[in-house]
């Protein structure tokens, strides 16, 4: 199967909310549209590390430009999406993405994956052309190396977690290299079963905090999946 057109990952056109429900929902659409507003006046991340690992940047550009993306889509103004997308190309600009650590480079290709989908009509060729090619080269390309891309045999919180990047990096980019994305897509799919296996009898090997991170980024695997076919 081939996936749908652009966006095509976990909010497709004509799904966005018409309107802000009461509740939860709309405690949460406020907390987000307030954290995009503060992000318009914040400059893009830069390429730190903490010790071996680059995971906090990486977490700061998934929250960034999904919030931002989901502004945009949900609320309006271009100021949004032109945001997200000066964060993708910040990032995309990285000589690397840490593959030693591979968390990072799970987490910063879903960022780019999203947002790329997502503001994918608000990009110019040369901006896709260059997320596009920093989720190929920096998210999905390090993966054959064995000695970093353990987690392809992990039955702990390693496995969803990089698998969800893989697969949101190679649907994102479908078109880019529709061979190569399949291979990545039935790789992650195929690999990701081993991560069930942290749930048999009840528990979580890890304990509760390992259990939320892991099975957030199970769902937003699914998910992605779900949609995007």
């Amino acid at each position: 199967r081939t996936p749908g057109p652009h966006p095509r990952l976990l909010m497709r056109t004509g799904e966005e909310p018409k309107g802000v429900a009461e509740g939860l929902f709309k405690a949460a659409d406020s907390v987000i549209v307030s954290f995009s507003r503060k992000t318009l006046k914040q400059p893009p991340v830069e390429r730190t590390m903490i010790g071996r690992r680059l995971l906090h940047t990486s977490r700061t550009v998934l929250k960034r430009t999904f919030w931002l993306g989901y502004t945009y889509r949900v609320h309006g103004g271009e100021a949004y999406a032109r945001r997200a997308i000066d964060e993708m190309l910040a990032a995309s600009a990285f000589p690397d993405w840490n593959p030693s650590h591979f968390l990072d480079v799970g987490e910063m290709t879903m960022a780019l994956a999203i947002g790329y989908d997502w503001l994918y009509d608000r990009m110019t060729p040369a901006e896709r052309k260059t997320v596009a090619q920093a989720i190929i080269d920096k998210g999905l390309k390090p993966a054959g190396n064995e000695a970093d891309a353990w987690f392809y045999r992990s039955e702990i919180n390693w496995n969803p977690v990089c698998n969800a990047g893989m697969v949101y990096g190679a649907l994102a980019v479908w078109e880019e290299d529709p061979d190569f994305c399949r291979s990545m897509l039935k790789k992650s799919l195929e690999s990701n079963q081993l991560a069930f296996k942290a749930y048999e009898g009840g528990g979580y090997p890890e304990g509760y905090n390992y259990w939320g991170y892991g099975t957030s980024f199970q769902i937003m695997l699914e998910a992605a999946v779900e949609s995007a076919f």
